[in-house]
């Protein structure tokens, strides 16, 4: 009987020959095929890491390796045979294909190996493979604070906290849309700053705090104070007056003060820098009753934002009168005497009008000594007549002058028969003549005829001659001033 050295002694030389006849079959396996159906797994702490493998189902033995290198456990002969590791502890389910890990830690992250033995399988040998295993901590506590008071203008900062996470990350949103940043957001670790801020600032925030197994969202309403703005001044039942007045005396007058501000500001009156008393103001309405001339002056509405200490005003002079033409009613008077005017000149009118009929009517008439005259004048005569004053009345013929005055007056011939067309002879300078025998004139002529100078007793003296030639020319002036 051999001893175990003589044994050992001869071992290596059949370690050689096992291994010489094994080689060939060796070169000619491929190794087992292995696959992860998740990787990397991703899990919250608490809850359970399940790793499954995908690989051939006939393998002889699959073991489990932790990122330390500690054995598992192996499913083997179709049961689990597990490896008490104080690490896992209670927490480690081998199936065919499976590792269970639960409940996990936070420490449990890492590279976990699996080792398939194919054992018979011809043209295969063992293979490994690893997967990640990744454990995060929920996201929980999250918290969003604002400023109790924010004032417009000012650096207004929000701040995001949470109480549980690992690798997590933040997004901020106002009303459910992003909030980036720009010249007055900056996000700075877990805090929003606005600077500086402003009235539209105000509303519903948001702060999301996730990583890649959780995420918790946080909302919180932040209130922005402003104001006062410039106060708004408006008067009820403004008169309006022409030539300025805003209210008559007897009446009640209203100035109503508003003004945006955030909380609402408190008002207060000053008339010509005196103050007006409480009972007259009701929250920005200030109420005067049978107000006097006396209450005309300047008003001044004052607003005070008792958050944000600031104040506004804003002034208006009203002017209290006795008597107080509006504007339509000046525009009736303008109309009622625009019409009167109109109705006089239409009545001034109307008269000349009918004056002149009745003129026309009573130059008309026939007239024995113009008749004559007058029929053979143009329409452009008549017309120069019809013109003529109607009030005008005929110039009376110069008296008759005796035989001896009118021997003393200078001789002129007659005038001559005009044309009917001329209304008025034109009067020339006749020569003077000495006083003799009165030559018979062309007039003459046509009027009484050369057969009445013949004879002896026509041509008996200058007397007689005189006499007829002034009782004619007494009778063409008398038939010329009754023309005209």
């Amino acid at each position: 009987m051999k001893t175990l050295s003589e044994e050992m002694h001869y071992a290596p030389v059949v370690l050689c020959l096992l291994a010489a006849a094994a080689w060939p079959a060796a070169l000619c396996q491929n190794p087992v095929p292995i696959q992860f159906q998740t990787s990397p797994v991703l899990v919250r702490t608490g809850a359970a890491a399940v790793l499954d493998v995908i690989t051939v189902s006939s393998a002889l033995s699959i073991s489990w390796v932790s990122p330390s290198g500690i054995t598992l456990g192996l499913w083997v002969g179709g049961q689990a045979v597990l490896n008490n590791a104080v690490q896992y502890t209670g927490r480690i389910t081998i199936t065919a294909t499976q590792l269970q890990i639960s409940p996990v830690l936070l420490t449990d992250t890492g590279n976990y190996t699996v080792i398939v033995d194919p054992g018979s399988i011809v043209g295969m040998r063992k293979s490994s493979g690893s997967v990640l295993l990744h454990v995060f901590d929920a996201v929980a506590g999250v918290k969003l604070s604002v400023p109790p008071v924010a004032l417009e203008g000012s650096n207004i900062s929000l701040t995001c906290t949470w109480t549980m996470g690992t690798e997590t990350s933040m997004s901020w949103t106002k009303g459910g849309t992003t909030i980036s940043p720009d010249y007055r957001i900056t996000v700075t670790g877990n805090s929003l700053v606005i600077n500086p801020g402003n009235r539209s600032d105000a509303g519903g925030y948001s702060c999301m705090v996730y990583n890649l197994v959780s995420a918790t969202t946080a909302t919180a309403s932040l209130t922005v104070y402003y104001g006062p703005d410039a106060p708004v001044l408006q008067q009820n039942s403004q008169a309006n007056c022409v030539g300025g007045g805003q209210a008559v005396v007897g009446q009640t007058l209203q100035l109503a003060c508003t003004s945006v501000s955030l909380p609402p500001a408190l008002f207060s009156w000053q008339q010509n820098g005196q103050s007006v008393a409480a009972d007259q103001v009701n929250g920005g309405v200030l109420t005067l009753q049978a107000i006097t001339t006396n209450q005309s002056g300047q008003y001044v509405c004052m607003a005070r934002n008792v958050v944000t200490t600031q104040t506004a005003k804003q002034s208006i002079g009203i002017t209290i009168v006795k008597t107080c033409l509006s504007v339509g009613a000046v525009a009736g008077i303008v109309v009622a005497c625009a019409l009167a005017v109109i109705f006089i000149i239409i009545g001034i009118i109307l008269l000349l009008c009918c004056r002149n009929r009745d003129s026309r009517l009573r130059g008309d008439k026939p007239n024995p000594s113009s008749a004559p005259a007058t029929q053979n004048q143009p329409k452009q005569t008549v017309q120069a007549q019809k013109t003529q004053p109607p009030a005008r009345r005929p110039p009376t013929p110069p008296p008759v002058l005796p035989l001896s005055q009118f021997k003393a007056l200078p001789r002129q011939h007659l005038p001559e028969k005009r044309p009917v067309q001329q209304l008025r002879p034109e009067r020339k300078p006749q020569p003077k003549r000495s006083i003799g025998i009165v030559q018979p004139s062309p007039h003459w002529n046509a009027v009484h005829g050369p057969a009445h100078m013949q004879g002896p007793a026509h041509m008996q003296g200058p007397a007689h001659t005189l006499s007829q030639h002034h009782s004619h020319m007494q009778k063409q002036v008398f038939r010329s001033r009754m023309r005209y």
